[in-house]
């Protein structure tokens, strides 16, 4: 967990010394373009495989990106 933490406050910090208004246009809100439904899978990163910023694309990720007519979460997305 200290790990997870100490690389967290490493990012902010490099963040906002590359761009220190990051967090502010962040705060904006979003409006993304595109809809990325992708496997849970932890080895996968979205927005490393699309090329995209926070904001781009909204993600829902699931077991074997599915899409199911049951599935409420899914569904929730989707509307």
């Amino acid at each position: 967990m200290e790990r997870l933490l100490s690389n967290n406050k490493k990012w902010v910090k490099e963040t906002l010394d590359s761009n220190p208004e990051y967090f502010n246009d962040q705060a904006k809100g979003q409006s993304p373009r595109y809809l990325w439904i992708g496997c849970a899978d932890s080895r996968v990163p979205a927005d490393r495989i699309t090329g995209t910023n926070p904001g781009e694309m909204f993600v829902h990720r699931n077991i074997a990106n599915l899409v199911v007519h049951t599935d409420i979460k899914m569904l929730s997305v989707l509307q």
